[in-house]
């Protein structure tokens, strides 16, 4: 193949070369271009730096002399730019500059790859902020921060679509995680066209500033605080011993599926913890019932492994900090950090999933189209219940959309009649 190209290049090379001295061998009177050999040459092709032969050509200046004329063909392919795209994927992957140096035999000197890097990966930054929300319909939202040193962190919003897919939304640089630098990120998600029909899922950490920026743009948003952080927290205040039963009780409440059973474990952990640490019952009073927010959905257990946590955004900060991982001296003055947060984020983003159990979103967007009254919920008679509501669910209705359900329904009615 490499021999291929070279030979496809050489022959254009002298397809060049024959405009501009004529037929070889036949100079024409009064040109003022003529052949003057080959000479040893350079070009660019996957990623690497090649070696070819090159054909010479002089050309006669008007006051005497000759001077060596660049072939256009020949600067075409010892062009960089030719392998920039290769070159910055390699960096994208964690190489760093004088790595890719080595890789490409020296092709591109380390300064020359970092000032490219700094050209590609504001493209990075702006493809990732120039990106249209309207498009998708989302119904939750996950919010997280990673501190890059002790006063720089970057907070970053995930979406969830009704299909179960993952996006990355954006992000804010701040000095903390604080409400400003949080409401800053949603503003700017309101601009881009980021909608949720009904109320939102919001999976936080806990953070209160992440919890009062939420509520200013969603104020009947269903947020969810992070059950395994939770978790740690209270490890954090209970003696060694205690432990395991904590993780015990704490685990009944993510397996609970429904609203009475996960308030019993919330209860059964509230009473574990009155006997044990006051700190630690302040701690999960804290939370309450935000702890189990969705499980008071009546929606199937399914969902609780995604959805209960803040582990989906925290997967993907593990591997942005991967991504980051070799930028040592982190600055505020220019867009270091924005321009390498949003390349490292596109490059997380390209290895999502759909959530698990995204089988059974129709009944959670379903629980998140009622209103929270139930008043108001026993007129939306036309909103498909969750198998969780009203008579106990068998096994074939808890896997079954609600579309599926009510039309199952209505055959077996026609059945009997």
């Amino acid at each position: 193949m490499r021999g291929t190209i070279r030979e496809t290049l050489w022959e254009l090379m002298q397809e060049e070369v024959g405009i501009l001295c004529g037929t070889s061998h036949r100079p024409e009177l009064g040109a003022i271009c003529r052949r003057a050999g080959s000479n040893d040459g350079v070009m660019y092709l996957n990623g690497s730096k090649e070696a070819i032969k090159r054909p010479r050509v002089r050309r006669r200046q008007v006051l005497g002399g000759e001077l060596e004329l660049r072939l256009q063909t020949y600067e075409q392919a010892r062009a960089t730019k030719n392998i920039e795209e290769e070159v910055m994927a390699m960096v994208e992957e964690g190489v760093s500059s004088r790595g890719c140096k080595r890789l490409t035999e020296d092709a591109m000197s380390a300064s020359e790859i970092s000032r490219r890097w700094a050209l590609h990966s504001a493209q990075r930054l702006d493809e990732l902020r120039g990106r249209s929300l309207i498009g998708e319909e989302y119904f939750g939202l996950m919010i997280d921060g990673v501190f890059l040193t002790r006063e720089l962190v970057v907070i970053v919003a995930l979406g969830i679509t009704k299909k179960g897919e993952k996006k990355i939304l954006d992000f804010s640089v701040g000095s903390t995680e604080n409400y400003e630098v949080a409401r800053e990120l949603l503003v700017r998600l309101r601009e881009r066209g980021f909608k949720v029909k009904g109320r939102l899922l919001a999976v936080l950490d806990g953070a209160k500033a992440l919890h009062k920026a939420v509520k200013e743009f969603w104020s009947d948003a269903v947020i969810q605080d992070c059950i395994i952080h939770k978790e740690r927290n209270l490890h954090c205040y209970l003696r060694k011993g205690d432990h395991a039963e904590c993780s015990r009780l704490v685990k009944r409440m993510r397996l609970a599926e429904g609203e009475a059973p996960a308030k019993e474990g919330l209860a059964a952990l509230r009473t574990f913890l009155k006997g044990r640490n006051a700190a630690a019952l302040a701690s999960l009073d804290e939370s309450g019932e935000r702890l189990i927010a969705l499980q008071l959905l009546n929606i199937p257990a399914t969902l609780n492994v995604s959805l209960q946590s803040t582990n989906l955004i925290e997967n993907a900060i593990h591997n942005y900090r991967r991504q980051t991982r070799r930028v040592t001296r982190w600055s505020t003055k220019g867009n270091q950090v924005e321009r390498w947060s949003a390349t490292a984020l596109l490059w997380v983003e390209r290895g999502f999933r759909k959530i698990k159990g995204h089988e059974d979103l129709p009944y959670l967007l379903a629980a998140l189209a009622r209103p929270q009254t139930p008043a108001t919920d026993a007129a939306a008679g036309s909103v498909p219940a969750s198998p969780l509501r009203g008579a106990p669910a068998t096994q074939e209705t808890a896997s079954t959309p609600p579309a599926a359900a009510s039309v199952g329904t209505i055959d077996r009615e026609q059945s009997v009649h």
